[in-house]
């Protein structure tokens, strides 16, 4: 909520003469916090993708590592970690396990970067909107 207050306090940082020309509408208030939620929400979902990737990334190298592993005569048990207890079970179990959770996660990305493009659309109509209004007076910028 930090940056939301730097936003909203930015955006009403009226310095030039033309800015104290324009009034602030309860509309154009409601889009100014309404730009700050959508960049707090982005700045998550950003965050959550990141992480995600490099979970997926984890798992694929643990997936090649025990299909490197199984690659021998005699296929055995491996411990894998569900939850917060380690659990042995059959190295196909496991190999089948983490391409599930790899594929689980993909999903979970694919859905947050949906999402995160729906918000830079609406972030885009929403500075247009308020640039329009308040012109140079306004900073809705990172």
């Amino acid at each position: 909520h930090k940056y939301t207050n730097n936003v909203i306090k930015n955006a009403m940082n009226l310095t030039s003469s033309k800015a104290s020309d324009v009034d602030v509408r309860l509309e154009d208030q409601e889009k100014i916090n309404e730009f700050g939620k959508l960049n707090n929400r982005l700045l998550e979902i950003r965050a959550d993708i990141k992480q995600y990737k490099l979970d997926v990334e984890k798992l694929d190298d643990a997936t090649a590592e025990l299909m490197m592993s199984s690659s021998g005569a005699s296929a055995g048990k491996v411990m894998i970690l569900i939850g917060e207890a380690f659990v042995e079970v059959e190295e196909d179990f496991a190999t089948e396990y983490c391409e599930k959770k790899q594929q689980s996660l993909q999903k979970k990305v694919d859905e947050f970067s949906q999402e995160e493009n729906a918000i830079v659309k609406a972030q885009e109509l929403l500075k247009k909107e308020l640039y329009g209004r308040f012109g140079d007076s306004i900073n809705l910028e990172n």
